[in-house]
């Protein structure tokens, strides 16, 4: 799908392949790739990544004006979610007509399209109960800012934290949540899924992209880029860890990929089906399906696969998310009963995998030997940009008290934040901050 035909068409089917424009089309395009990623020496390496030529290979967004922006009744509502440094991230809300809303389903899109092209799909998940929230990422549609593959993730969360505002004036805040990413847009899916594992109930990993650098343009171009230093290439970090995060799923999750797939190999899906902790899961393999044909080829499949999801996710409940805070209690370890630990995601049929404190480490155990004490901590996620924040019960005691505005996530576990004089911006803790107003 070119971005011409997203902005053009309301009824654009979905579909579009994450880094096609990758591969150099002359010479001339590779010499200006390889002028634009010299100078990154081992220190600065992963700043590869957020190069304007890497962005320009990984993004096309196309600007679409909003035709419902600022609505606060009817199926359609448009509108912008805050992301860092002042930028927005356009979405579109799609309502069922009447009648209970039973799931929300939150779609990101392929590299190419725009969060406007997606009425068919929005169509056959209003015929399950089911609203469709389909978001951008920077600089897309009515958006504002570049995309950037490093702050994809942190833009997905806060773009979440401003959904349940979106959602709740819908009237449809108690909705089962379902994350659904096609190609690149399942980095963010997965992200949700399991950086939210308390309040998400499915997951739909749709032509997925897993690894960056196993894509087969990045495996090809590699040796030319990395010539000089070959290892420099095994030093790269992903940009995101997709994989890694897949250990903390817990909910029902539909891994679906064509096998002729040129773009993201089938190989990608078949990893993501197999590092998936959770234990409904299910690979749907289309045979002779491609990147972008899926929906052509395979329609009606595919509506009966993202169907029977939903229906899983609609019965779904974990008591122990990934996340949560919990105590031990009557092991035979006797030194782990009472100590609290951090729920890590669920390991094999029957067990928990927990994060403890030195010197326990991490340990599998049984729900029945847990006590859950937090089911969802805080997170940086649950600090909007703009917010205002009080800080407290911190061992500097001139900020206790103090009050200031987020201005993002900082790391991965820290919220930064702009004080007043002589403060500051400070990086801090969730624990220590209390939303104001």
């Amino acid at each position: 799908l070119g971005a011409a035909a997203a902005a053009s068409s309301r009824r654009a089917p979905i579909g579009s392949a994450v880094f096609q424009c990758f591969v150099p089309q002359s010479g001339a395009v590779m010499e200006d790739i390889l002028k634009g990623l010299q100078g990154f020496g081992a220190g600065g390496l992963d700043g590869m990544w957020d190069s304007p030529i890497v962005s320009g290979i990984a993004f096309h967004p196309s600007k679409v004006e909003p035709r419902y922006l600022g609505a606060t009744s009817g199926p359609v509502r448009d509108g912008t979610f805050p992301v860092s440094g002042g930028d927005h991230v356009s979405y579109r809300l799609y309502v069922p007509p009447g009648g209970k809303t039973g799931t929300v389903v939150y779609f990101f899109h392929g590299n190419a399209e725009v969060c406007t092209a997606m009425d068919d799909v929005a169509d056959m998940l209003h015929c399950h109960g089911a609203a469709l929230l389909s978001i951008d990422y920077r600089g897309y549609a009515w958006g504002t800012g570049n995309p950037s593959l490093t702050k994809l993730c942190a833009d997905t969360d806060q773009c979440f934290f401003a959904s349940r505002k979106v959602l709740a004036d819908a009237g449809i805040d108690t909705a089962k949540r379902v994350a659904h990413g096609r190609s690149i847009g399942a980095t963010c899916a997965v992200h949700l899924a399991a950086s939210h594992a308390a309040e998400f109930h499915g997951l739909i990993v749709d032509s997925g992209l897993m690894s960056i650098k196993m894509l087969p343009t990045v495996q090809m171009m590699a040796p030319m880029l990395f010539s000089q230093n070959p290892q420099m290439f095994e030093m790269l970090k992903e940009p995101f860890d997709t994989v890694g995060k897949l250990q903390a799923v817990s909910c029902p999750t539909l891994v679906m990929h064509g096998d002729k797939d040129e773009i993201v190999p089938i190989e990608q899906a078949s990893m993501c089906h197999q590092k998936l902790a959770c234990r409904q899961k299910k690979l749907q393999v289309w045979p002779g399906g491609g990147h972008n044909d899926i929906l052509a080829a395979f329609g009606s499949q595919w509506k009966d696969e993202v169907k029977a999801l939903l229906e899983q996710a609609a019965v779904y409940e974990e008591d122990f998310p990934a996340g949560a805070v919990i105590e031990a209690h009557s092991l035979s370890a006797a030194e782990l009963n009472g100590q609290q630990g951090s729920i890590l995601g669920p390991q094999g049929a029957d067990r928990v995998l927990v994060k403890f404190a030195a010197p326990h480490g991490n340990k599998a155990l049984k729900p029945a030997n847990l006590k859950v004490i937090e089911r969802k901590p805080k997170t940086p996620a649950d600090y909007p940009v703009d917010a205002e924040v009080e800080a407290h019960s911190l061992s500097v005691e001139a900020l206790n008290g103090q009050r200031g505005k987020v201005l993002g996530p900082q790391g991965g576990d820290r919220v930064r934040v702009a004080f007043g004089e002589p403060h500051g911006e400070k990086a801090l803790k969730p624990a220590n901050l209390k939303l104001v107003g």
